[in-house]
């Protein structure tokens, strides 16, 4: 069944508007009396019936309400340096698929621009958590200085560094096994500063993932799936 996005009439309804209504009934052209899964951004999702179709929005009557088995378990947060628009757009579909829990932006000197399109980042975070059927909208936030980002390491049980430099540690995964709270670091395209990693090693653990050079969107696709995986999210 298809999935959308709406807001809690009531007991019994939900309400679709907006985009999701228009690409429910213009784009899919769905009927009254089709059933749908619809998510209002808790743990739960809900299949429904589309009972009335209006111009702008259609009232769902709620059939069933089970806990969604696609929302994380544990809380990933990916510290992500802002890239380019063109590695953005690859970062955020792939760490929602792979179970991330948030997704922090930060700046860095070696970052090639320093602000993000709000609705083209807003949109990609709805098409992804729907493509993968979590009923929770992953949280992106505006990007934030470096400094900023190093005081909101400390809540964390564990935090990695995908460190280029770094040649000898590599990934345990005793590193994140049984933890709940883990924070991965990537940079941009443009790499860390020497002071920089310095700062960041005061807070992390650096690792290397090899010999090979990887562009930003691989690292944090390598780093929130093995966190992912060995932590059992």
């Amino acid at each position: 069944m298809r999935r959308f996005f709406g807001k809690r009439e009531n007991e019994k309804y939900f309400l679709i508007e907006g985009d999701e209504f228009y690409h429910l009934s213009k784009v899919l052209r769905a009927k009254e009396g089709e059933k749908i899964v619809v998510c209002s951004g808790d743990d739960y999702e809900h299949i429904c019936t589309i009972e009335q179709m209006g111009k702008k929005e259609c009232h769902c009557l709620i059939e069933k309400t089970t806990l969604c088995p696609a929302n994380p378990k544990k809380e990933i947060v990916l510290f992500q340096a802002l890239p380019k628009k063109e590695y953005l757009d690859n970062i955020i579909p792939k760490a929602i698929e792979l179970g991330v829990h948030k997704i922090v932006l930060y700046l860095i000197d070696h970052c090639a621009v320093k602000d993000i399109k709000r609705a083209r980042v807003d949109q990609q975070v709805l098409s992804a958590c729907k493509q993968c059927e979590r009923s929770k909208l992953v949280e992106v936030t505006d990007p934030m200085p470096f400094k900023n980002m190093l005081k909101s390491l400390d809540e964390f049980e564990v935090v990695l560094f995908a460190n280029e430099k770094e040649r000898s540690k590599k990934f345990d995964p005793s590193m994140v096994k049984n933890k709940n709270k883990i924070a991965v670091i990537v940079g941009c395209e443009g790499g860390f500063t020497k002071e920089e990693i310095a700062e960041i090693e005061k807070h992390a653990t650096s690792i290397t993932l090899g010999a090979r050079i990887l562009r930003t969107d691989t690292a944090s696709t390598v780093m929130i799936g093995l966190a992912s995986l060995f932590s059992n999210n």
